[in-house]
């Protein structure tokens, strides 16, 4: 009778467990090597999700600088210096010299278009397409002190000059009658007499800037020794004209500096105490 070998029984038991280890080792690796894809699938989806909402994010971001344009309804001429506002944030902006403007908003916010003699208008933003806004006069006279004016950029001051200038002018031109009549409400009305001191404050300021350019303390120091009380003494005294200024060159400023100061040094102490400085603000 055959007796099996105990020793060949043990071999193929453990080559059976050899077998199951090796198969349960393969199939966790094979569970494992499925989890890192799914694990760097699930990185890469998010990383690309991500990528993506910060594009829109900065896309949108991008959208929300709104331009436009001011004009005047009535003559359709662009309008600088207008304020226009969010109302919703409260930040603010102005309109440039050919009345392009351009502000930070979103959809739904609210823009305040504001200018001193116009009609206040709103608008609600529900595009970003370019917007063209038109302002229209409200009858009212513009009030303007000398602070304000001193305030001005020499562009801003151009335009006001002109503008005071046209709604003061008492002469205009007929298109039925040919050449020009007088117009008795620009002449006696308050508008226009009111217009017509502005526009002599517009011009003392510009004049006053145009000689301030030229008639200056390092060119006068240049030439003479004065400096300090003396220098603004003689500043004053001997100021020069806008109209001298419009026709002289440097040569001719210099020979004017020259002569005036020689007049300043033969001043008595109470002639030069009499001398008023102006102040400045």
């Amino acid at each position: 009778m055959f007796s099996p070998d105990p020793c060949h029984h043990g071999s193929g038991l453990n080559i059976n467990k050899q077998l199951w280890i090796e198969n349960r080792y393969l199939n966790n690796m094979q569970y494992s090597t499925q989890k890192l894809l799914v694990t760097t699938w699930i990185a890469i989806l998010h990383a690309s999700v991500t990528a993506l909402l910060l594009s829109v994010q900065t896309a949108t971001a991008q959208d929300t600088l709104l331009q436009g344009l001011v004009l005047e309804l009535g003559s359709g001429e662009p309008m600088p210096y207008v304020e226009i506002t969010n109302l919703n944030t409260g930040t603010t902006a102005e309109s440039l010299e050919d009345g392009k403007f351009s502000i930070p908003v979103r959809k739904n916010e609210r823009l305040r278009f504001e200018y001193p003699g116009y009609r206040t208008d709103t608008l609600v933003v529900i595009n970003f397409d370019i917007k063209r806004v038109y302002l229209t006069p409200d009858g009212s006279t513009i009030q303007i002190d000398e602070v304000q004016i001193q305030a001005m950029t020499d562009s801003r001051l151009a335009t006001e000059l002109e503008r005071a200038r046209k709604e003061g002018q008492v002469a205009e031109v007929s298109q039925h009658r040919g050449g020009l009549r007088i117009s008795p409400s620009r002449l006696f009305g308050q508008q226009g007499r009111q217009a017509r001191q502005r526009y002599q404050l517009l011009l003392a300021e510009q004049e006053r800037r145009k000689i301030d350019a030229r008639f200056t303390p390092e060119s006068i120091m240049a030439i003479t020794p004065l400096e300090g009380e003396e220098l603004e003494l003689y500043m004053t005294k001997y100021r020069p004209t806008v109209e001298f200024l419009s026709t002289a060159d440097e040569a001719d400023l210099r020979l004017y500096i020259m002569d005036t100061y020689a007049k300043f040094k033969e001043l008595t102490p109470k002639q030069r105490a009499d001398i008023k400085v102006p102040v400045r603000n």
